[in-house]
């Protein structure tokens, strides 16, 4: 893995992959992004990435739904590794407007293999998600268990991983993982997109109560960013190791009721508030318990953060500043 493309690479996760694979591993990193969930965080620190001294970064501003210019970006570049994250992320948003969810997730990722296949890029990895199982049937969740997503989100997630398989078979790409994000969180989140841990801590730095949709009940496994990163580039250096195409619950393999994850992010910033009620939102799956064995036998990952630890490293900057 040397010369690597990143699509969604100046989104909140995709950011921190490229930051990685520079910092850390040295690979030459090309970024297709159309910027449209990219933050201020992320755009400056990737500036400053790409004006570095030998900068490693170049950065396309790109609509993956452009099959035209996508194939040219990688015809006239030699990757070897697509690193697929750009995507439209909202439950809701999909809910409201699926169209343009199917458009870019769906015909998106269709281009993005296309432009590997012509390119002869042996590893692919792609961003999928916990929302392609729908609410579950049963508990742990395993990677065999039915595919019914209950949002168009999840539901274009499934066909790009169904995608990704079919070229995987047919020979058009050598390697292929789709690796199932569950709730990932970490500095840089979109307030926009963001997962609850970001959603409460936006309310409770102004020190307002924490807004939870639904009962409170539901559960949830956060997965902090880091370790999301070093599964995508475990899994886009196993292509020789681990047969493909193949699938991967990325998760710690714990969960928390949201209720009490209100309880604790109170508590850290010291206030005394309890949580605002409203209706639970559409697309929303109740409960969340993941099996994570199958990454750690084939791809031998494990995340390694608590919540606890996680919590801390997000949030405390956050207070310091605000004591200040």
């Amino acid at each position: 893995m040397n010369n690597v493309v990143v699509t969604g690479g100046s989104g909140f996760i995709g950011y921190h992959l490229v930051k990685e694979l520079v910092a850390t591993f040295g690979c030459n990193v090309t970024i297709i992004d159309d910027l449209s969930n990219a933050n201020a965080m992320s755009v400056k620190n990737l500036n400053i990435l790409s004006a570095a001294p030998n900068a490693k970064v170049t950065l396309f501003k790109e609509d993956i739904r452009n099959s035209t210019a996508i194939s040219d970006i990688f015809r006239r570049n030699k990757f070897d590794t697509c690193f697929h994250l750009a995507a439209k992320i909202s439950v809701s948003e999909s809910v409201a407007k699926p169209k343009e969810t199917i458009e870019v997730n769906v015909n998106g990722t269709f281009n993005i293999l296309e432009a590997c296949a012509a390119a002869s890029v042996h590893n692919f990895v792609f961003a999928s998600t916990a929302a392609v199982y729908g609410e579950p049937k049963h508990l742990p969740i395993i990677e065999d268990h039915s595919l019914e997503p209950s949002s168009p989100y999840g539901a274009s997630k499934a066909a790009g991983e169904a995608l990704l398989s079919s070229y995987v078979h047919n020979g058009k790409v050598k390697n292929g993982f789709a690796l199932r994000f569950f709730n990932v969180y970490g500095e840089g989140q979109s307030p926009q997109y963001a997962g609850v841990i970001t959603s409460f801590a936006a309310r409770l730095s102004q020190g307002l109560p924490p807004i939870i949709y639904g009962d409170g009940l539901q559960t949830r496994d956060f997965v902090f960013v880091d370790d999301i990163v070093k599964a995508l580039i475990i899994a886009a250096n196993s292509g020789s190791k681990v047969k493909s195409p193949d699938v991967f619950n990325l998760a710690t393999g714990y969960s928390i009721q949201i209720n009490e994850l209100a309880r604790v992010m109170t508590r850290v910033y010291e206030l005394d508030l309890e949580p605002i009620y409203r209706q639970a939102r559409e697309g929303d799956i109740k409960y969340a318990v993941v099996d994570t064995r199958k990454a750690l036998e084939k791809l031998g990952f494990r995340a390694t953060t608590t919540i606890e630890s996680g919590l801390q490293q997000l949030l405390k900057p956050i207070i310091t500043q605000k004591q200040a």
